[in-house]
């Protein structure tokens, strides 16, 4: 029997392919928008809150234009895609990229923000299915939060370590030579997020982390997202790089499901995961900025340096709150993945939404997808180095862009 044809991919989806990766070069900027004293801010409001007073944030952030050219860019694609197979796979992320622009147009302005955040990442209001039944994300986070201990671990590693030292720089990089995968790993003091994983960087913050908490951001981070940002370099179309309709939730359930079978996915991860939800929450509901900050400290057990840190997240831009996202993402994905819908190496294929990973093997048969070329496997990525050597430490000097984010 001769193999089935494979379908060429046809012109137009290929120009289309084109004004996408112009239209998200600005879309995709909205997760590293931060305010241009974030880094000195956000020690004012750490202190601020350790010292028991409620603050308010004083973000200084320059306002946003996106050119009108793009949102030409957004209408020539749907003509274009008109009667071409996959259409509908392009056309949803268009919606997404419509929205994120409007976004970004409307930092710093709460009222036109958040109703904009809260249709493109969504709210704790979502339901979502638990071993328990069809609940909402909100009152399964609600639940989490009350019922696991707070056990945070101690934070000895560094960031970067000279002589041989253990550091976080050194984990991801050596996690990535395993993968087969080169990556640069640079410190940046902006980031609200433990770790980031641009195009071909991971981006760490610049503090110390716990042995625990550095061996989840190299899993998630690495065998995560930078595997699937290097598969989708492979794949015929671009639509896999600047990210599939869903991928946001979908590609933090897939890094939250290796945390998990890693065994770093632990209680205080699990608790500040919640904590994201219900932040996002409360910011839409009106709260401000510091008695949110305080609610976490106060009843639930948080550090200041991380009750700032969540509620950082939710309130930066005006409340471009993306967090609900992940434990959604947590559980959807591993609910597929249970019922044999989806595996780990599908789903990194690209930076792909849950739909588009059950999808794969008829993409993969017809011609719009390939069988991803990086498929490390979690066990010998996360063996003893050899000899009991130590990790790597110190992280290229390469200037990368602080952009495309996959936050963590």
């Amino acid at each position: 029997m001769s193999p089935p044809a494979i379908t060429p991919v046809p012109r137009p989806l290929r120009e289309v392919d084109a004004l996408l990766k112009r239209i998200s070069d600005v879309a995709r900027l909205l997760p590293a928008l931060t305010a241009s004293n974030a880094a000195e801010e956000r020690a004012r409001l750490i202190d601020e809150v350790a010292r028991g007073r409620t603050p308010s944030p004083r973000w200084t952030l320059p306002r946003r234009r996106v050119e009108p050219s793009l949102w030409r860019m957004l209408e020539l694609s749907r003509a274009k895609l008109e009667g071409q197979p996959i259409a509908e796979l392009y056309l949803e992320r268009l919606e997404e990229l419509e929205l994120e622009l409007a976004m970004i147009e409307a930092l710093g302005e709460p009222r036109r923000v958040r109703p904009l955040a809260a249709r493109r990442f969504g709210t704790g209001r979502a339901l979502v299915l638990t071993p328990e039944g069809e609940v909402s994300l909100a009152r399964f986070a609600a639940a989490l939060l009350d019922s696991l201990p707070h056990d945070e671990e101690p934070r000895e590693v560094r960031a970067v370590a000279p002589g041989g030292q253990l550091s976080l720089a050194g984990l991801m990089l050596l996690l990535a030579r395993r993968a087969g995968l080169t990556v640069d790993v640079r410190v940046e003091p902006r980031l609200s997020a433990g770790a980031a994983t641009g195009d071909r960087t991971v981006f760490i913050a610049d503090r110390r982390f716990g042995r625990r908490e550095s061996l989840r951001f190299a899993v998630h981070e690495v065998l995560g997202h930078a595997v699937a940002a290097a598969n989708a370099r492979e794949q015929p179309i671009r639509l896999y790089e600047v990210g599939t309709a869903g991928a946001f939730s979908a590609q933090e359930g897939l890094c939250l499901c290796l945390e998990e079978q890693a065994g770093v996915l632990d209680d205080y991860r699990l608790r500040v995961i919640a904590a994201r939800v219900l932040v996002t929450d409360r910011m839409h509901d009106g709260a401000r900025f510091g008695e949110t900050a305080r609610w976490l400290v106060d009843e639930h057990g948080f550090s200041a340096a991380d009750a700032i840190g969540v509620t950082e997240r939710a309130f930066r831009g005006g409340g471009v709150a993306r967090d609900a996202g992940y434990l959604r993402g947590w559980l959807e994905v591993r609910a597929a993945i249970a019922a044999g819908e989806a595996s780990l190496d599908l789903l990194r294929l690209g930076r792909v939404g849950l739909e588009v990973a059950t999808r794969a093997p008829e993409l993969i048969e017809r011609g719009f997808a390939r069988t991803p070329r990086y498929r490390p496997s979690l066990a010998r990525s996360l063996e003893a180095t050899e000899g009991g050597t130590s990790f790597e430490t110190s992280p290229p000097s390469v200037a990368a862009s602080f952009t495309m984010l996959e936050e963590t």
